[in-house]
């Protein structure tokens, strides 16, 4: 299994427990995983919050990588101790300690539990050295799967052809005659005179033309009519 990235942000603490009798506590926390031999030596610690005592404010963020499979089976714990800032030495206040499996199974990037930014906020009791509960402590944090990269180059990207030959500058356009309409034939070449140019629609062939003899007769006949009678045949007028 892949290692996970746990991102935590360690917020604040309350009621803590009062260790100074004279002047004010000023505290910090330190953050380690235990249970991974490859972690063993990594701990983050936060800032010093010189103002708020047995209530610091810290907002202060870690990461870590988690072994998914130490997680799963249970032997891994998220450590986090409060130690009161002294020249001489800090001063142990308490610690947390929450199993890594707790944290994987109610994780808001496995159930979508969590705010905007996909980060659970937690509350916990503080154990003081003693065992007492004392004071809590308030973090967030969710898990990120790493991402991979594969080795192998990715294939050629396939070409692309536009959707219509018209589209692409490189082809002249090309022209295909309609489909032929099916049901209807055309017309046989009238006798004598050139194909029409535009082609009709006929259900049925037409008759055919009657065939065309030669005429003996003139093709224009001229009716002869008697002259009228001139003037000089009737008699003259009395």
């Amino acid at each position: 299994m892949a290692n996970l990235t746990l991102e935590l942000n360690i917020y604040s603490a309350k009621d803590l427990e009062n260790v100074n009798l004279i002047t004010k506590m000023d505290v910090y926390a330190v953050v380690w995983i235990n249970g991974d031999d490859s972690q063993k030596n990594h701990k983050e610690k936060t800032a010093v919050d010189r103002t708020g005592e047995s209530e610091p404010t810290w907002n202060h963020a870690v990461k870590f990588s988690v072994d998914q499979r130490l997680a799963r089976e249970g032997r891994l714990t998220l450590v986090v101790k409060l130690v009161c800032d002294r020249i001489f030495g800090g001063k142990d206040l308490g610690e947390v300690q929450v199993p890594v499996l707790e944290l994987l199974n109610s994780s808001p990037s496995f159930n979508g539990d969590g705010n905007g930014n996909g980060m659970r906020f937690v509350t916990y009791q503080v154990r003081t050295p003693s065992g007492k509960g004392q004071g809590s402590l308030t973090f967030s944090y969710r898990f990120d799967m790493p991402s991979f990269k594969s080795d192998v180059p990715a294939s050629p990207a396939s070409p692309v052809y536009p959707n219509s030959i018209d589209a692409s500058p490189d082809f002249p356009s090309a022209t295909y005659p309609p489909p032929s309409q099916v049901g209807f034939y055309p017309p046989p070449p009238s006798i004598g005179y050139p194909p029409s140019s535009q082609p009709q629609e006929y259900s049925a062939p037409p008759y055919p033309y009657p065939h065309q003899y030669d005429s003996p007769y003139p093709e224009h006949l001229v009716t002869a009519y008697p002259p009228s009678p001139s003037a000089s045949n009737y008699p003259p007028s009395s």
